[in-house]
């Protein structure tokens, strides 16, 4: 529970911005969705998330939808679509995957806070030989505030949260 907050951080910047683009479609009665390909790699340098050099993607289809509510607040909805995130250490070819699935529910609040409900089992890392190494698993619920995604408090969680891979990943790539 300690590490959760590293996750919604995550989340909530990719949805901060989301959100802000989002929001004056949301107006419309009917909900909007919008669908976009995503693909984002990136190298993470020796010694900032493991001793050696590690690189990360994540691809999929996001799926946004975004509902206006009745009294004038906005509920988004994040998932993806055949997601993954992929950590890979170039120097021995060991990868570890994750299923991104989702969904990742922001209900705004009316008072500049934001309600998010994350379920699921999200970055669960399995290594070969090794089982169950790090994972968010079950359900995490926090409140931020929507303007910043500052998180205000953790407010419930179940399951098995362990926040960031890093630095449990290591131990699987190596």
């Amino acid at each position: 529970m300690v590490r959760a907050p590293r996750r919604l951080a995550l989340l909530c910047s990719i949805a901060i911005g989301a959100l802000g683009a989002g929001a004056p479609a949301a107006l419309a009665a009917a909900p909007v969705r919008t669908v976009e390909a995503v693909h984002i790699e990136g190298t993470f340098p020796a010694g900032t998330r493991c001793p050696f050099e590690v690189v990360r993607t994540i691809d999929g289809t996001l799926v946004t939808t975004v509902f206006a509510n009745q009294d004038g607040t906005v509920t988004t909805f994040f998932s993806y679509k055949d997601g993954k995130i992929v950590y890979l250490n170039p120097a021995n070819g060991k990868t570890l995957t994750a299923v991104l699935a989702g969904p990742a529910v922001y209900t705004d609040n009316g008072d500049g806070t934001t309600t998010v409900f994350i379920p699921g089992n999200d970055q669960r890392y399995v290594g070969q030989g090794q089982g169950f190494i790090v994972g968010n698993t079950g359900l995490i619920i926090a409140t931020l505030y929507t303007a910043s995604g500052e998180i205000l408090s953790i407010d419930f969680t179940a399951g098995h949260q362990d926040g960031t891979p890093f630095p449990a990943l290591c131990v699987g790539l190596e």
